[in-house]
């Protein structure tokens, strides 16, 4: 993996920009062997913008690959091209460009349901910090929301019928991939995916909304979302029951 000392000086002030770049829509994430690293915030996407590498010849500035997905409107396909410094922002704002208007534009392969709960449940929740798009929950936190998805996964076996399976194996897998990044992900991510967990779950039926979603059950997590652990520790025995 790379580190900061063995590049030039010039390189990492002309990616300063990015560092601490918010949107959301996009997350700037380690780059591993990659100078930079965006990738679309949508777990289920494989859309990215990635800095390789870069080069330089005599007295030539230094040029940057850029490799990026949706290669443009038309095509979903990679692009990877040579650039100088002073294009990057503009191929940035390119490809974000792209991604705002794939979120935007309505499709038949869009839930409105499950998107009005999200949005419903969402709106529950006091995301008032200002580290919110970057730093992760303490772990006292993240210890209670994983137990809370466990239990949640645990119960959801006892509702599986024929009629419903697919539906609940789709809701299982979400909640493996929140949990697996409950520690490497920001508050705001990991409220979204919740919420979108727990419209997946409403949509199922007014059985499901009894058995994971009274306002009892949602509050302690998002008491223990905000830190009131008190709360959570009182009540934790309600989680589920």
């Amino acid at each position: 993996m790379r580190k900061k000392k063995d590049l030039p000086l010039s390189i990492l002030k002309s990616l300063e920009p990015f560092v601490d770049l918010k949107g959301e829509k996009f997350e700037v994430v380690d780059p591993k062997d990659n100078l930079l690293k965006v990738i679309d915030k949508d777990p289920n996407s494989a859309f990215h913008f990635t800095i390789e590498k870069y080069q330089k010849s005599n007295n030539d500035p230094f040029i940057f690959l850029v490799k990026r997905t949706p290669k443009s409107i038309d095509e979903i396909g990679t692009d990877q091209n040579w650039f100088e410094a002073s294009a990057i922002n503009g191929q940035f704002n390119d490809w974000l460009i792209l991604l705002n208007e794939y979120d935007t534009v309505k499709s038949f392969f869009d839930d409105p349901i499950i998107k009005s709960f999200q949005e419903e449940f969402y709106t529950e929740f006091e995301l008032i910090d200002v580290d919110v798009d970057r730093s992760p929950f303490k772990t006292s936190q993240i210890l209670m929301l994983d137990s809370y998805l466990e239990a949640v996964d645990n119960r959801l076996n006892e509702f599986i019928t024929e009629n419903n399976s697919c539906e609940i194996a789709d809701i299982k897998a979400d909640i493996n991939l929140l949990r697996n990044n409950l520690t490497s992900k920001s508050k705001k991510w990991v409220v979204k995916e919740l919420t979108t967990i727990w419209a997946k779950i409403a949509k199922q039926g007014t059985i499901f909304i009894r058995e994971f979603l009274t306002e009892s059950k949602k509050e302690i997590i998002k008491q223990g979302v905000k830190g009131i652990l008190e709360f959570v520790i009182e009540n934790g025995a309600n989680l589920l029951n």
